[in-house]
């Protein structure tokens, strides 16, 4: 095959975009997020911009390649976990009590970088925790010692 290029890379050490289609990503702490869908070029810049994830039959989520640790015709690994997929997360208080399920993910701008959680509980209702105030997130999310959880009630009604 003739190549035809200037200061770019050469087709050697390109990948086919078709050959991406249908591939596993994969997160920074191995879990499978999903399959690619789609593959994103920025037509302005024409370049590689991201990709769509499929999550079941409707579940779509666009990663943008800055997160993206590795590529290859085999899989993408991230350099993330999204916190897109927190939602359902259990919430386990310092001293290990579970205290709810992520309801809803507040993220700054559309990065990666959480602003706040929503958390529900059937018995403390609906509170927001801080990203501050997060230990650690990992398939469950961990609160600081600091935080003071809301306490149980009988009577307290989810807003």
């Amino acid at each position: 095959m003739e190549e035809v290029f200037e200061k770019v890379t050469s087709f050697g050490d390109t990948i086919n975009a078709n050959k991406i289609i249908g591939i596993k990503v994969i997160s920074v702490s191995g879990h499978k997020i999903g399959r690619v869908a789609q593959v994103r070029i920025n037509p302005n810049t024409k370049s590689f911009e991201g990709i769509v994830v499929r999550r079941g039959l409707f579940r779509k989520i666009y990663i943008g390649r800055t997160y993206f640790e590795t590529l290859s015709q085999l899989g993408i690994i991230l350099v993330i976990d999204p916190s897109v997929l927190l939602k359902g997360a259990k919430v386990i208080a310092y001293h290990g009590e579970v205290v709810g399920r992520v309801r809803e993910v507040d993220r700054v701008e559309k990065t990666n970088a959480i602003k706040s959680i929503s958390v529900h509980s059937f018995l403390r209702g609906d509170f927001a925790v801080l990203a501050n105030q997060i230990k650690s997130i990992a398939k469950s999310i961990i609160l600081k010692e600091s935080y003071d959880v809301p306490k149980k009630s009988f009577w307290r009604r989810a807003k």
